[in-house]
Order: structure tokens, then C-alpha cells, then sequence
């Protein structure tokens, strides 16, 4: 994810990663093979699911002469090590509306 103010000067980036694996667990059924029945063991998905959406608020400290921010964020999947490719790339342009107006500066 980065976000660029209307000048295209980089104000925040982020990147975060997903894992596509589970872990399992023994379960609490009693069976003969416990670890070779599926049905006898706990799933734990730690993955983001395919159209799962994730959501984060970011504060980010901003020029006083900010007017805009387009915040860009790309969908990337690794399919081998160090081997990215893009699976979608979202943008979206929001305005910036100073708070000065609402609390004005107290400077004299």
C-alpha cells in the first residue's frame, strides 16, 4: 500500500504478508489414528481467504498544503520465493480538508 499527496510525494507505505497455511491440532475425539483422521483434529486458518476483505485505519501526519492523497494498494501473490505477481491493484483519491477551521491556530 502507498499513499502519495497530489505532488506524487510518498506520505505513507505499508506492506503486509499473508500466509497461506493452517495449522492443525488433535481434536478432543477419541479415534485409533487421531493424527490420520481429519475429522479428529482442530483447524486454525491463519491465511486471508479469497475475497475475505482486511480492513486497517492508518493515521498518517500530513502537510499543512495537503489538498489530496491517492492511496494505491496492490494484491500480490508470491508463487515462488522473491517471485511476486499482481492480482489486483486498487486506487482510490481522497481529498484533504485542513481541521484549522475547526480549531484554529492558538499562535500569536
Amino acid at each position: 500500500m502507498t499513499a502519495k499527496d497530489q505532488d506524487g510525494k510518498v506520505v505513507h507505505t505499508e506492506r503486509r504478508k499473508y500466509e497461506n497455511w493452517n495449522l492443525w491440532f488433535e481434536g478432543r475425539k477419541e479415534v485409533a489414528l487421531q493424527l490420520w483422521d481429519i475429522t479428529a483434529t482442530a483447524n486454525i486458518n491463519l491465511g486471508l481467504e479469497p475475497g475475505e476483505p482486511d480492513t486497517t485505519t492508518n493515521v498518517v501526519v500530513l502537510d499543512k498544503d495537503t489538498k489530496s492523497v491517492t492511496v494505491e494498494v496492490k494484491f500480490m501473490y508470491e508463487h515462488t520465493p522473491d517471485n511476486w505477481e499482481t492480482i489486483k491493484t486498487v486506487s482510490q483519491t481522497l481529498d484533504v480538508f485542513s481541521s484549522d477551521k475547526y480549531y484554529p491556530s492558538q499562535e500569536k
